[in-house]
This record gives structure tokens, sequence and C-alpha cells, in this order.
């Protein structure tokens, strides 16, 4: 008998209130194919925010702990929920199940495109790190711009109106100014504001989010792998 398939999204933050977290995995599971159930914890030894650049790294750090201690058997795939995948390989090495990088795995699904791609993320710290993730993408498209809204992720889920108009109007500057041929949105949490068809309509390019482009990838290794986990046959 088929089984339900298991999908993560681990935060590697630990400022997000229970009701953000749930709101996460709501937008999460109506992306995913039925058979597949999403669910969301988050690393709490994590910083609460990226709000310094060096957050990256202590995010990443205490992340790989947490993957090291993750039972066998209790996912089937995780996608680590940061757009531009800090510290993805050692997590990838720490971790017992596959793990999907959202920026990673979106810039594949760009490269595809064929066309220039810019990237809008947060803020400058954001920047920094973005640059770094295409530094080592061997399959990534041609990049028009990298681009900050200047709104760090601790004010956007404070205030996502300001964040909504201010992604709109970094996306159509990156098209109309930089040349772009179609938007990353490089921060998970621009993916939950609800605005990818109003950007698409607006700025008449393709928008890859980074949640819906992960929840397609962990969705294909959740139900590529065995119906039954190895560990329930031992």
């Amino acid at each position: 008998m088929n089984r339900q398939r298991s999908i993560g999204l681990i935060v590697g933050t630990s400022g997000y209130s229970d009701d953000e977290r749930e709101h996460r995995r709501a937008l999460l599971q109506r992306l995913l194919p039925p058979g597949c159930e999403a669910r969301v914890e988050a690393v709490m030894d994590g910083p609460e925010f990226f709000d310094r650049g060096d957050h990256f790294a202590d995010a990443a750090e205490a992340a790989v702990s947490y993957f090291r201690r993750l039972p066998p058997g209790v996912w089937d795939v995780i996608i680590w929920a940061g757009a531009i995948d800090p510290g993805l390989n050692d997590i990838r090495t720490a971790s017992p199940v596959p793990v999907v990088g959202p920026g990673e795995a979106s810039m594949f699904v760009a490269a595809t495109l064929r066309t220039p791609v810019s990237v809008v993320t947060v803020d400058e710290h954001a920047v920094e790190k973005t640059y770094s993730m295409l530094g080592v993408l061997s399959t990534k498209p041609p990049i028009a711009s990298v681009r900050s809204m200047d709104m760090p992720v601790r004010r956007i889920v404070q205030d996502r109106e300001l964040a909504r108009r201010l992604l709109h109007r970094e996306v159509e500057a990156a098209v109309g100014s930089d040349g772009a041929g179609a938007v990353y949105l490089g921060a998970m949490t621009l993916a939950t504001l609800g605005v990818e068809e109003e950007l698409r309509a607006a700025a008449g390019v393709p928008i890859l989010s980074p949640l819906e482009v992960a929840a397609a990838a962990a969705a294909q290794v959740a139900l590529a792998r065995p119906s039954h986990r190895l560990t329930e046959n031992r």
C-alpha cells in the first residue's frame, strides 16, 4: 500500500511565529501533489533573523547540527528554506535524507529559459550571499543583476504591504533598466507574499519563486523513492 510522502521545509532562523510557520506550511502543501504531506520545522539554535552577514554562516552551522541529529525514516526529502542556499553542501553531507536547495534548483530552471535573469532579494547582506551562491553553481543563467529591496526579512514580516510595493518596484526596474528576461525571488519570505501572478502580469516575464520550484523538485524526489521506507522493512 502506498504511503504518504513527508516533505520537510526546514527554516534556518528561529524568529518566525507559530502562525508564520503554519502559513509557510500551508503554502507548501498547496503546491504539492496528492500523496505528499508538508511539515515545517525551525532550527531553533539558529539566529532570530538574518540581520547581519555572519548570520548566514551561523544559521548554516546550527543547521548542520540539526540535520546530524535527524533520525532516519522521518522525512523523504527536505527543502532547506533559504532561497540562496546558505551552507547547502555541508547540510547535505550531514543529512540522512535528500536535501533540495531552492536556489540551486531555481537557477537550473532559469538556465533553461536562455535569457538573462535578475535576482531580487531583501538587503545588502543577502545580495552578497547571492553572489556567493552564484559563484559555486555550475548551471545558471546569464545574470542581468542582483537587486536589493533594502528591507530585511524582520521588517517584511511586520509590513507585508510595503514589501509588496518594494518588490514590484525592483522587479520592474530589473526588467526595464537591467534587461532581465526573467526574475528570481531571492528570499524565501518573498515567496510567501502571494504576488507572483501580479508580478508576472506587470513585468511580462517569468517570475521564479523559490518555494514553487523547490516544492516541485522535492515532490519529484519524494515520489521517486520506494513506496515503503527501507527502515520499515528492517
